[in-house]
């Protein structure tokens, strides 16, 4: 499997860092932050992608949708579906901001297939895709993927026991790690994790690879230290998710 971090950064973007998206094997795309379309031009991976999966309705996760859908609109024109999968208000949310920029939906070559999904504190199960759901101020989801290898994401959450079962034995952990440790009450209060947090879910799923993911903009400054402290409880590798950089397992 081949993940593409297109996105890295969390709430706001940097000179360095647009907002969350993951591709991959260039067919599926995990959230759609802003800059997302223009990354998969960079990488000529526009094409093929045919599943989306929206872990949460804010901003720097979503908005990038739109462009990614009128560029396949006007300048792609397939005619394959495109599944969107996303928290339970994902078809009523994107159909209502695509009436409010008058996006003539009737006019695109393709269908969109809406999946909302509402996990409560259970585990979904639909083909390949494993979904959970996560804490934080609005409902989100976790996705876990597994072909020949496994990718589990954990998006926006403060840290959460029921992550561990469902990262377990994953061969890569994409877990957000919003603030450093000396931020660990922040970062909870807010609903995000340290990358203490996501080492510690990491060893206790007994995952290969973490990946530090959602790093906040103004921390920009302090990779090294991030990595650092989530190998203090964590063995295996430990990657700080960096925008275009690819990981192949």
């Amino acid at each position: 499997m081949i993940i593409h971090f297109l996105g890295t950064s969390g709430s706001s973007i940097t000179p360095f860092r647009t907002n969350s998206s993951i591709l991959i094997d260039n067919d599926l795309l995990m959230d759609v932050g802003e800059g997302t379309t223009q990354k998969l031009l960079q990488l000529g991976s526009l094409k093929d992608i045919r599943t989306i999966l929206i872990s949460h309705l804010h901003v720097d996760h979503y908005i990038g949708l739109f462009s990614f859908l009128w560029h396949q609109w006007l300048v792609e024109r397939d005619q394959a579906p495109i599944s969107i999968y996303g928290p339970p208000k994902i078809r009523s949310a994107t159909e209502e901001i695509l009436k409010l920029t008058s996006t003539p939906v009737e006019a695109f070559p393709f269908q969109i297939e809406y999946y909302p999904l509402d996990p409560k504190d259970t585990i979904l199960k639909h083909g390949e895709i494993s979904i959970i759901s996560l804490i934080h101020p609005t409902y989100t989801l976790g996705y876990r993927i597994d072909r020949e290898r496994s990718i589990c994401y954990i998006a926006d959450t403060a840290p959460l026991d029921r992550t561990i079962s469902f990262a377990k034995n994953c061969d890569v952990l994409i877990h957000d790690a919003s603030f450093p440790n000396k931020f660990a009450e922040l970062a909870h209060k807010f609903h995000h994790s340290t990358p203490q947090d996501a080492a510690k879910i990491a060893s206790k799923a007994n995952v290969k690879i973490l990946v530090l993911f959602h790093i906040l903009g103004n921390m920009e400054n302090q990779l090294e230290l991030y990595q650092k402290e989530a190998q203090e409880f964590f063995d295996g590798e430990v990657i700080v998710a960096q925008d275009m950089k690819k990981l192949e397992i």
